[in-house]
Order: C-alpha cells, then structure tokens, then sequence
C-alpha cells in the first residue's frame, strides 16, 4: 500500500466514524453531566406518557432491545410485558388516544392527562442507573368531569387523581443515551393508596378516563 492510499484509507475511517457509522467510545464520566443526562431522558418519557407519543414512550431511542416492563395492581399478582408486546399495545391504542386528546371541536375529548412522577437516582455509575418514582395520574377532559361516574380516586380542581403508586426504572449507558432496561410499575402502592388500581392492562397502565369515555 502506498503511503497516498494509506491516508486517503485513514480519512475515510475517520470520516466513516464522524458520521455515526464506525465505533464510538462512551463519552468521558462525569457523574454530575450523566445525572442531568439521565433526569433529561425521563422527563422526555414522562412528556411522551402524557401526550401519548408512543416513540418517546416505548421507541428505541429509550428502551434498550432486552425491555422488560412488569406492573402490579395492589396486592394482585405482577404481570411482565417485553418492548415488543408493549409497543403493540401501544400502536394498537394510538389512535383513540391521540383522538381523546384533540379538543371538542375537533372530534376529541379535549383529554389532558398529567403524570406526576418526584425522581430519586439512587444508584448510577459507568454503566447503570437505578430511579425510584412516586407518581400521580391525573386526567381531566374538556367542559369538567360532571356525569361521568367515577370508581376511586378523588377528584380536585376539575382533574380526577386516578392512581398512585411507585415506579422503579433500571438504565444502562450507552454511547448516545440513558436507555431503559426495566420499569416496574406498583399502582396503588405506599402511603398513596386513595385511588383505586383499576388501570387498563393495554400498555402502561396509566390514564383510566379514555376507556370510561
């Protein structure tokens, strides 16, 4: 090999690694930066429960390929769910979803769900994390909740609480993203315990009142 196709091969390797398609080394830790990097992807999870964007819920740009999601209803027997089954559920009620959550006007409910959810990482290093979770789902529709007939919960300032409970996350690091490995779901669960769980099983579990309506 001459020296000439020697660095053209070198540039190309280097230019093939720039763009995203040779290997990349995980960035330097730094502890603080991967926390915030960490708190940055489940705030874009959380925002995509809400909205109901099911690439920001289940895609793979936040699910690591070995997902697995096991929920628990009070003291019922949990339930697991793989990325694969849960990203067809979650397809498979888009459209009604998204549908609620258009305005009156448009042919929806005018539906807003809010997923509160206090974040503690109480473990991460190079390679993982762990995030603790007490949530609250609370969901509202267009005009007021009056004539719909309620089943737990309580209801405060125009929007129904309709669970509570305890979520736990493991993440793995990769070299683009914090990717989660596995969630678990515990509704009705600690000192919460006024809603009752009676979520639907489709997908995550969360948000009651599109089924109701």
């Amino acid at each position: 090999m001459t020296k000439r196709i020697a660095i053209l091969a070198a540039l190309v390797a280097v230019a093939l690694t720039l763009a995203g398609c040779g290997f990349k080394p995980p960035a330097q830790w730094n502890e603080t930066e991967e926390r915030e990097r960490v708190a940055e992807a489940l705030g874009s999870w959380v925002t995509g429960v809400e909205d109901y964007d099911v690439d920001a819920m289940a895609g793979n740009g936040i699910l690591a390929p070995d997902f697995k999601l096991v929920i628990q209803e009070g003291s019922a027997k949990p339930y697991e769910k793989p990325a694969a089954k849960l990203m067809d559920e979650l397809l498979g009620d888009e459209d009604n979803q998204l549908t609620f959550r258009k305005s009156k006007a448009k042919g929806g409910a005018g539906y807003q769900l809010e997923f509160d959810v206090d974040w503690l990482i109480t473990r991460i290093n190079k390679s993982s994390a762990t995030v603790n979770g007490e949530f609250g789902v609370w969901e509202t529709i267009e005009g007021g909740l009056g004539g719909l007939d309620f089943t737990g919960g309580r209801i405060e300032n125009g929007w129904w609480n309709s669970d509570n409970g305890l979520i736990t996350i493991e993440l793995v690091r990769t070299p683009n993203a914090w990717k989660m490995i596995s969630m678990t779901i515990v509704f009705n669960a600690g000192a919460a315990s006024s809603a009752c769980a009676q979520s639907d099983s489709v997908g995550l579990g969360i948000g009651r009142l599109p089924s109701m309506l």
